[in-house]
């Protein structure tokens, strides 16, 4: 039988290091459960957390259990928008020192660019990253472990939460383009369109916030740029000593060449020149060095492919159209292909047998 992805415990097959989250995120939990008295504890320690946990909120805890957490809690409480209400409750403030430094980025572009330099220190092996567009940006939150699903209340915590911070670093009555999310949202697109105050569409390869760039490029209000900049320094070196290092090791060049795959698969247009351009070679020279490492950028594009295919097809409701798309194929015959010399199975089975 197929290993059901809802398991607390999932296998983690993709990483030797299973991933973490800090345990300051486990605060926006508790304002919105503020109610619940003496029963908030055995709740938390059912997932293998303590409210003690708080006292230490840079402390690395596992991300599948945290997640598990988050949609036991919504299902026992009958809170279907818990990680909505979560994201409203969570601000500034929480994130401690982040908050000055957020607010001495100067604009918002700079306070989204901060998250997500902090990002694998905040929650690893998570996709933040932006793609920019001649009018708006798309940042798009994903966790890269397909083990961890359900996911919906964390992907709603993370994308209600952004919108939040961004109101408070702009105003209140701020509002995206578009929201996207990874989930399926049949039946709730108009509650989350007035939640949002725009549109949003689901069964996505990611989550994400679409951003106009004057928005994102527009000077706060209250900022100083000599005095900020002197700020985001010193700020920005107590975090890291703070923080510790980067949850990643050391990689070689194909580790960092497919990292730059991954990153554009789906999103722009993916070749080794683009890779090389990234990483300061000459294309000619990434080649020679991959081939040093024994892999080449067709076989590390290949595996790129192969890894977000199984994470796609994981998701629910998401049509082999979009998936395809995704993945830079010309349509989902091509796709369907290459997935089934892959796999051994046609796509459609494969993501059957996934869930």
């Amino acid at each position: 039988m197929p290993k059901s992805r809802a398991s607390s415990e999932p296998e983690h097959h993709n990483t030797g290091t299973p991933p973490t989250i800090r345990a300051l995120f486990l605060t926006a939990l508790l304002n919105v459960l503020s109610d619940m008295d003496g029963r908030i504890d055995p709740l938390l320690r059912e997932h293998g957390f303590f409210l003690s946990q708080l006292d230490t909120p840079y402390e690395r805890v596992p991300l599948h259990r945290y997640v598990a957490l988050l949609e036991h809690a919504a299902a026992k409480l009958d809170r279907p928008d818990l990680g909505l209400e979560m994201g409203l409750s969570f601000g500034l403030a929480d994130l401690g020192p982040f908050y000055a430094l957020l607010r001495a980025s100067g604009t918002l572009r700079g306070a989204l660019d901060y998250l997500a330099t902090f990002q694998s220190r905040l929650q690893s092996r998570t996709l933040f990253d932006s793609h920019i567009g001649p009018d708006c940006t798309t940042y798009a939150y994903r966790i890269e472990d397909a083990d961890i699903w359900p996911r919906r209340q964390d992907a709603e915590f993370a994308i209600s939460g952004h919108a939040h911070l961004i109101r408070q670093l702009t105003n209140s009555r701020w509002a995206p383009v578009s929201v996207q999310f990874e989930h399926a949202i049949t039946g709730r697109e108009e509650a989350l369109a007035r939640f949002f105050r725009a549109p949003v569409s689901g069964s996505q390869v990611a989550n994400g916030l679409t951003i106009r760039n004057e928005d994102l490029d527009r000077p706060f209000a209250s900022a100083i740029p000599s005095e900020d900049q002197k700020l985001k320094s010193i700020l920005e070196w107590h975090l890291l000593d703070l923080m510790g290092p980067d949850s990643k090791p050391a990689e070689g060049l194909a580790a960092l060449t497919k990292d730059i795959i991954s990153r554009r698969l789906g999103r722009t247009h993916v070749d080794c020149a683009a890779a090389a351009a990234e990483l300061k070679l000459s294309e000619r020279s990434l080649r020679r060095r991959l081939m040093e490492e024994g892999t080449s950028f067709r076989l590390l594009l290949q595996e790129a492919r192969q890894e977000r295919a199984r994470l796609i097809l994981g998701s629910p409701d998401l049509p082999l159209s979009v998936a395809a798309e995704q993945l830079g194929y010309s349509d989902t015959a091509t796709f369907s292909r290459a997935f089934k010399d892959w796999t051994g199975m046609p796509p459609g089975r494969y993501s059957r047998n996934s869930r």
